[in-house]
């Protein structure tokens, strides 16, 4: 976010000073603070609309809390911030619902129902995309999933009707291109991108949506390696890897079945954060192999400079070739050369989870199949493997890392549902569930176990409903 010299800056990341600047911000009356916010940060709306979505996480945090009373307040700031002006009987509705659940747990079933309803009432006019997609994000962040996918989808008729007036910023042509894109509408998003193209990236034309369009189309060219002469070597590696392989991505999920012998016969084995041999699950269930691990890149970072971090990372991981970092600058961790990606996927409202951008990076190489493992698209409650929590919840491994230390241990089934749904305002995950729904029904090149299968035939509405049964009444 850019600020003047004289200016401070909400940093978006948990540690104890960035949430504490956002606390005194809650704390102070609403006005004022969005005033003073907007004074000493930054006064565009675009932009709050970002920072409002961090606001919202640590209101979230406040509802577990013998706090929760705060809520209204707080949520009143967070949406106001983001410029979401909606109606006084609406926001009290909300507002009264999440305290009246809190209080009673067993009234969250008709609490959602009543959601819909009333957010179906809103005209799609009354808010510019942003403010959709924040409502969206805070609708789904307190578990009223299918009450945030009625949001979302006006947050795609706001960015189109923008676009057709000719008054759309650059993010809003972005979102409305995306949501057509995981709508089906090809064509139109093809006309769009054709109308706003100097408005646009050259990256984002060609390796975002240009390479997402081609991978719905049917036949495809035939893969080919990229050229020596304007690649890095490293690209070559990823290249060799990946080029025409059957690649075995494995998620860090929870694996029960045993597919550790299916795993390593593919041509090369991809593991999301991966952290050598001694942090895996049984051989027998995930296999022993790994060719290419995908990291975060605040966590690279570290351990670039950190010997106990990158040995921590690289325990035991004798036959790894490559590590993926999502951005960055990064030449090699020890040894290990590392590539950035390339281009991330086209997901809706926010960008895509760890395993939807590997998945992406992956099929730009333009494999033979790529078959997913241990992939739940965040419908279980235990969203991480025993041994990657019990490594993440290290002190030395998370020390200067952006996450909250719960971040790493809000998979567990006895933590509260709204650990868990807060996640939904950091990443939309139905956005990341589309678009690898599409992948999967149009490209051919995407396969999975029966359990990942079964979930990727799921509706879109069948899939909100999942993720609400799963968060069940809290």
């Amino acid at each position: 976010m850019a600020v003047t010299k004289r200016r401070i800056k909400v940093k978006s990341n948990y540690s104890f000073s960035s949430r504490s600047k956002r606390l005194v911000f809650l704390l102070l009356p609403t006005r004022l603070s969005v005033f003073l916010f907007r004074r000493f940060i930054d006064d565009n709306r675009e932009r709050n609309a970002l920072e409002a979505a961090k606001f919202l996480v640590d209101t979230n945090n406040v509802y577990p809390t013998r706090f929760y009373r705060l809520l209204p307040k707080f949520l009143k700031f967070s949406l106001s911030l983001g410029g979401v002006d909606l109606p006084s009987n609406y926001l009290n509705f909300l507002s009264q619902s999440l305290v009246q659940t809190r209080r009673t747990p067993s009234s969250r079933q008709k609490v959602r129902q009543d959601a819909i309803i009333e957010t179906k009432k809103l005209p799609w006019q009354l808010l510019n995309p942003q403010g959709w997609k924040l409502l969206s994000l805070a609708l789904s962040g307190f578990g009223l999933v299918r009450a945030g996918t009625v949001a979302r989808n006006n947050c795609l008729k706001s960015a189109l009707n923008e676009m057709s007036l000719n008054t759309a910023s650059v993010r809003a042509v972005n979102l409305a291109i995306c949501g057509l894109l995981e709508s089906r509408r090809f064509d139109e998003a093809r006309i769009c991108i054709e109308k706003f193209s100097k408005s646009l990236s050259p990256e984002a034309i060609t390796d975002v949506y240009g390479t997402y369009l081609e991978l719905m189309k049917q036949p495809r060219p035939n893969s080919s390696a990229p050229d020596s002469k304007t690649s890095t070597p490293t690209d070559q590696l990823f290249s060799h890897l990946v080029t025409g392989k059957n690649i075995a991505l494995v998620a860090p999920g929870v694996i029960t079945t045993e597919s550790g012998a299916e795993i390593d016969a593919h041509d090369t084995v991809v593991r999301i954060k991966f952290n050598g041999k001694s942090a895996m699950p049984a051989e027998k269930l995930v296999g022993k192999r790994c060719d290419i691990t995908s990291h975060n890149s605040d966590l690279l970072t570290i351990a670039s400079g950190d010997q106990v971090t990158s040995t921590a990372l690289l325990n035991d991981a004798d036959d790894l070739k490559l590590l993926i970092a999502k951005k960055g600058d990064f030449k090699s961790i020890g040894a290990l050369p590392v590539r950035s990606m390339k281009a991330w996927p086209p997901t809706f409202l926010t960008t895509g989870t760890s395993g939807t951008l590997i998945l992406f990076d992956l099929l730009t190489a333009t494999p033979k199949k790529i078959k997913m493992y241990g992939f739940d698209f965040y419908t279980e409650r235990q969203q991480y493997n025993t041994e990657i929590l019990s490594l993440y919840s290290s002190k030395q491994l998370i020390k200067g890392y952006s996450f909250r230390k719960h971040e790493f241990e809000f998979g567990l089934s006895q933590l509260g549902s709204t650990r868990i749904s807060s996640a939904n305002i950091s990443h939309d995950l139905k956005s990341d569930f589309l678009l690898i729904k599409n992948l999967y029904e149009l490209s051919g090149l995407i396969d999975g176990t029966p359990e990942v299968i079964a979930l990727l035939n799921l509706t879109a509405d069948e899939y909100d409903l999942k993720l609400e049964e799963m968060l069940g009444d809290w």
